[in-house]
């Protein structure tokens, strides 16, 4: 009887084993490299693609600005008003209520904010003519003084027709008018985007832990821009506040005209980086020395230049310059570039603008970290990107409503789909 042979034994006879097999196992083989015909991108290939994305982009946001600027700052607004909504969830008042107060806050304060403008405007219109003589005045002397000097009224006039181009004058009178006729829009827009906006953050907490299980990195970086721009909001409301207080009273004191009206436009100018000190400070000049003489115009800018160097250029930094976190040089930049793309309210979203383009397309990757290097403020450069930790996301609190889960529908667990 005859044993039949198992499957698994039925195998080839050994081949013979070489010096090659007596010396150890090889080393493992090398992946195989790319094609010479098709090379990886290069560094600088990145960086011009990514500009030419970005210009793009910028070319849209342009012809979108009407939509933009205003949603932009609904959603600002929002995040910096949400953790209202959390306290108020906490001391048992319903979510509802709390979300219909948050708008009102938000409301109140724009509305009241562009009403304070229109406010001054029509004072300074009916003003104005009250000093026609005075300016008169102030011509004809600036005419002798030029007489004196060689230069003739023809010839002062041909030099003023020349730096003052009329179609200059109309095109800026033109984007005025425009810019003053677009804020029923932009407010309507504003206003139904925070309504929106509102009720789809009143429960985010489920989405935000979603977003941590998912995507943890961009989630610490819309963390830290939900951070930084809460910061920047109450921290400049704040100072903007008292800025405006004082140089009311040191107008008041002063003497001139309109002091009310000047201490609202430096509160508002106070959320313009940069410039605002200027752009506040020349209309009260101008008006003292109207009024009073150039004596008086000095000490306003002397006052102002004060208060300025003081608050917010000292004291102020100290609170948000390491939430921001951005340089002179960026914020200067950024307040030019997103004044073209985005308009006159470009001015105001200058920073939080750039924070969040930053958490996008910077703090999400690792590979960019690098342009952080030349857009942080003071000597310490940001530390590297390192692996995001949960925790560390947790207590930077995404939704603004302090960290860890808030409700207890926010502790059920998260099913990817």
């Amino acid at each position: 009887m005859s044993t039949a042979i198992p499957k698994t034994e039925r195998l080839t006879p050994p081949l013979p084993v070489t010096a090659a097999d007596q010396e150890g196992p090889a080393s493992p083989v090398p992946p195989p490299s790319a094609p010479s015909g098709e090379p990886g991108r290069s560094q600088g290939e990145t960086i011009a693609f990514t500009v030419a994305a970005l210009a793009v982009c910028c070319v849209g946001m342009y012809y979108a600005r009407g939509l933009i600027g205003p949603v932009f700052l609904a959603l600002t607004l929002v995040i910096t008003v949400r953790p209202l909504i959390a306290w108020a969830t906490r001391h048992r008042i319903p979510r509802p209520v709390s979300a219909l107060a948050a708008i009102m806050i938000i409301y109140t304060f724009v509305v009241g904010l562009f009403a304070f403008l229109g406010i001054a405007v029509i004072q300074l219109i009916d003003t104005l003519p009250g000093y026609s003589d005075r300016f008169a005045d102030i011509w004809t002397q600036l005419q002798d003084r030029l007489t004196r000097l060689g230069m003739s009224q023809a010839d002062l006039i041909a030099q003023f027709s020349k730096a003052v181009d009329t179609s200059k004058v109309v095109s800026f009178a033109q984007a005025l008018l425009g810019q003053i006729s677009g804020i029923g829009s932009m407010l309507t827009v504003m206003g139904l985007a925070v309504i929106f906006l509102m009720f789809d953050m009143s429960r985010i907490e489920r989405r935000t832990r979603a977003l941590v299980m998912l995507k943890p990195s961009l989630a610490s970086a819309l963390a830290g821009f939900a951070q930084s721009v809460r910061s920047y909001w109450l921290v400049s409301t704040v100072f903007g506040l008292i800025v405006a207080v004082l140089d009311t009273m040191a107008l008041w004191w002063l003497d001139v005209p309109m002091a009310v009206t000047w201490g609202v436009v430096a509160f508002v100018t106070n959320y313009i980086p940069n410039i605002g000190f200027v752009i506040g400070v020349m209309p009260p000049a101008l008006l003292a020395m109207v009024d009073s003489g150039p004596w008086t115009a000095l000490w306003v800018i002397v006052i102002y230049s004060l208060l300025n160097f003081v608050i917010q250029s000292i004291i102020q930094p100290k609170f948000t310059g390491d939430a921001v976190g951005l340089n002179t040089t960026v914020t200067f930049i950024s307040l030019l570039f997103w004044s073209q793309v985005i308009g006159a309210l470009g001015a105001i979203l200058a920073i939080p603008l750039t924070l969040f383009v930053k958490a996008l397309l910077i703090d999400t990757d690792r590979r960019a970290a690098w342009v952080s290097l030349f857009l942080s403020a003071g000597d310490n450069p940001p530390d590297p990107v390192e692996q995001v930790d949960l925790d560390d996301v947790d207590r930077a609190d995404l939704d603004g409503d302090g960290p860890g889960p808030a409700t207890p529908e926010a502790d059920e667990p998260v099913r990817a789909q």
